[in-house]
């Protein structure tokens, strides 16, 4: 992880893995926290420290739902995309042109030609 600041003073994070490596961790944490958030208003004892703690968890949260959305979205955009680009490539292969498959030989032409008349 590398942190720096771009020219409004802002703070820039960048990591260095891959994105749905990064999401899926992303999504780790966010997973646990929720189950702590629901541990916590399951249990009756310690109401005043539940409640203290839900608030800002719920908020964390919160924070880690809206970082995220764009990026399932974009990595939902690049798996279409990839499928898209598989199912053309199976359609239509890169080392072969289509029409290659269509043809023959003259010689095989005039063989079905001349098997076609007899019959």
């Amino acid at each position: 992880m590398n942190v720096s600041f771009n020219e409004k003073g802002h703070a820039v994070v960048t990591y260095s893995m891959p994105l749905s490596d990064y999401c899926i961790q992303r999504a780790k944490t966010l997973r646990a926290m929720v189950q702590v958030v629901s541990s916590l208003k399951g249990t009756g004892t310690g109401t005043e420290e539940s409640a203290a703690l839900v608030k800002p968890l719920m908020d964390l949260i919160r924070m880690h739902v809206d970082e995220l959305e764009p990026l399932f979205r974009s990595l939902d955009q690049r798996a279409y995309e990839k499928g898209f680009e598989d199912g053309r490539d199976v359609g239509f292969p890169k080392a072969k042109n289509p029409i290659e498959f269509t043809k023959a030989p003259a010689s095989d032409a005039t063989a079905l030609r001349s098997a076609r008349g007899t019959a």
